[in-house]
């Protein structure tokens, strides 16, 4: 289901984008919608990547659906307002309907959830609940992250030549070369975590390590593009991902703190069986208190 939903919003992106990129290459002397209209690019590529975030995520399933949809309808209306503006009103005051249409919906909803609801802990459960989905669906919920990177890699890289139509990226060379690099090490590891699941590797502390790099720096890949496109979105994009790199690094040294710990409480236990004194005070000294 959410591979078609996919592939039906990236065609009808792909066909508002040629048309885009047609109209601006027809006509050498119309300066940039980067620079016309900023506003409405720079919402564009907020609602795509709301769209492609959405799309993978396991929470909430029905209120995550509806902003899903709501995101992929606004990039196509704002893609039509920027090429036939008459056409974009129309489409706009459509989807703002079809807005109000959902918030009054849910709005509704939460309030018979709300009285039927006899516990507060119900969110709480909802959300280990779905937790524990991801974790037991973990190679199908990995996919459908890769095929949101991969959507929004591709569509942020169509819209290069719009945001630089007469332009080169020889000023951002750097950030190119970061760009070509991360995209390198993504496909790289991409096809070592499918090496390791078709050899049947779904426990390996391998294979998590290399999905971990791969969904990083496929994701880092792609702020980098949006910090291209609309700096200051790139900005607040790279917060967020640094925020969840840190995350991740929290609870990485937590498990492996974990380890050692076990490791000295075994060590703790075992030593005295085999009359090793030095190695037993050695590893009290290393328990905590």
């Amino acid at each position: 289901m959410a591979n078609h939903k996919l592939n039906n919003f990236s065609f009808r992106i792909a066909v508002f984008l040629a048309l885009l990129n047609h109209k601006f290459k027809a006509e050498r002397n119309i300066e940039s919608p980067f620079e016309t209209q900023n506003v409405i690019m720079a919402t564009f590529v907020i609602s795509i990547l709301v769209y492609a975030i959405t799309l993978c995520t396991p929470y909430f399933p029905g209120a995550i659906d509806d902003v899903n949809l709501l995101a992929g309808r606004l990039a196509t209306v704002l893609l039509a307002f920027t090429l036939f503006p008459s056409l974009g009103w129309l489409l706009l005051f459509i989807w703002t309907i079809h807005f109000v249409k959902l918030i009054y919906r849910a709005v509704r909803k939460f309030r018979q959830q709300y009285h039927a609801t006899p516990s507060a802990f119900d969110l709480f459960n909802q959300c280990r609940h779905a937790q524990h989905n991801e974790q037991s669906n973990r190679g199908s919920a990995n996919k459908n992250l890769h095929a949101s990177l991969v959507f929004a890699i591709g569509l942020l890289l169509a819209l290069m030549p719009l945001k630089y139509p007469q332009k080169t990226l020889e000023t951002h060379s750097a950030i190119v070369s970061i760009f070509i690099t991360l995209i390198l090490v993504y496909t790289a590891a991409w096809e070592t975590e499918h090496h390791l699941q078709t050899n049947n590797s779904n426990s390996s502390i391998h294979r998590i390590i290399v999905t971990k790099i791969s969904l990083f720096t496929g994701s880092l890949a792609t702020v980098v593009l949006v910090f291209l496109i609309v700096p200051a979105i790139g900005w607040f994009v790279l917060f967020v991902w640094t925020f969840f790199l840190v995350k991740q690094i929290y609870e990485a040294w937590k498990m492996f703190d974990l380890l050692y710990r076990s490791t000295l409480w075994v060590t703790y236990v075992f030593y005295p069986v085999f009359d090793l004194p030095g190695h037993y005070n050695q590893a009290i000294r290393g328990l905590p208190v």
